[in-house]
């Protein structure tokens, strides 16, 4: 999960991010607030979770102020989601801007660990990103293909997913 800010709206967004040999990057496809963020602040935050509702919820909606702390270094203020796992602050170099994307290379700077236990991954958690995933698709052009995959991985999300995958599932449903 990416967090960035601009203007100190803080934002939060489920995005990948790539390794290739020794060169860590991102990237983002225009027309989004991270993409509008990156471009003005050069920065991101990736947070490490594994909680399916904070997918969901920040796929399709703003962060509510109280998922975010504010920590302080001496260089700048980010924001940080507060029920991560971890999280690594990157400042974005090489940026490269397509007609279609923006690609920037992640120059780690500052990282932290908190104390949580971590949770496992089951299939279900996997299923619920797939679902969310072609939501998006399906809400950007309609196209009835996406619908019948998320109703796919639902049956996934039923068989193996525990209570906070399910309730991901009713989230994600809600939003379409």
């Amino acid at each position: 999960m990416v967090t960035t800010h601009h203007g100190w709206a803080p934002n939060a967004a489920p995005m990948g991010i790539i390794r290739k040999q020794d060169t860590i990057l991102i990237r983002l496809f225009k027309g989004s607030r991270t993409y509008q963020n990156i471009l003005a602040e050069n920065f991101l935050v990736a947070n490490v979770t594994n909680d399916p509702v904070a997918f969901v919820r920040y796929t399709f909606s703003d962060i509510q102020p109280d998922d975010i702390e504010t920590i302080s270094s001496p260089w700048r203020e980010f924001p940080v989601l507060k029920k991560a796992q971890s999280w690594v602050a990157f400042e974005c170099i090489n940026t490269k801007i397509t007609p279609e994307a923006l690609v920037a290379e992640l120059k780690p700077l500052r990282g932290h660990v908190n104390s949580f236990y971590p949770k496992a991954p089951n299939r279900g958690l996997n299923a619920i990103l797939e679902a969310t995933i072609h939501a998006t698709r399906y809400k950007m052009n309609g196209e009835e293909k996406y619908l019948k995959l998320i109703d796919f991985y639902e049956d996934i999300i039923n068989k193996c997913g525990g209570e906070r995958e399910k309730e991901a599932l009713m989230l994600l449903r809600s939003y379409l």
